[in-house]
């Protein structure tokens, strides 16, 4: 993925792979901004990204994290990642792969503990 070109579209900016429509790489802005969200994806990256998003945002949507970042703290050590490249928007495929199964042994566990504690009492 080369250089990249941005456009406005209705939910926001996304930068487009320079070779788009042959390369199909993209990341979107925060609002209102063209700060990116990530790093460039294509497709195959884009559906391994949502992937571990459903895995990862459970942990802090629920209530199991305090909070977002608390849970990427987790995931950063879980991963033996620096902090500030610990995001998902920044994975390529083989972190949002290693990412799941982190999160995937660490809800196990979880789970093992709460029957333990449930069936003690």
């Amino acid at each position: 993925m080369g250089k990249v070109t941005i456009y406005d579209q209705s939910y926001g900016f996304i930068y487009l792979c320079d070779a788009y429509p042959n390369c199909d790489a993209r990341v979107g802005c925060h609002p209102k901004t063209i700060i990116a969200l990530g790093t460039l994806a294509n497709k195959e990256l884009r559906r391994w990204r949502s992937l571990a998003h459903r895995k990862f945002d459970p942990l802090w949507q629920s209530g199991v994290f305090s909070s977002r970042q608390t849970a990427y703290k987790w995931l950063s050590k879980a991963m033996k990642l620096p902090l500030s490249r610990t995001h998902v928007a920044m994975f390529n495929i083989r972190q949002c792969q290693r990412a799941s199964a982190c999160i995937e042994v660490f809800t196990r566990s979880r789970q093992r503990i709460e029957t333990k504690v449930t069936t003690r009492c």
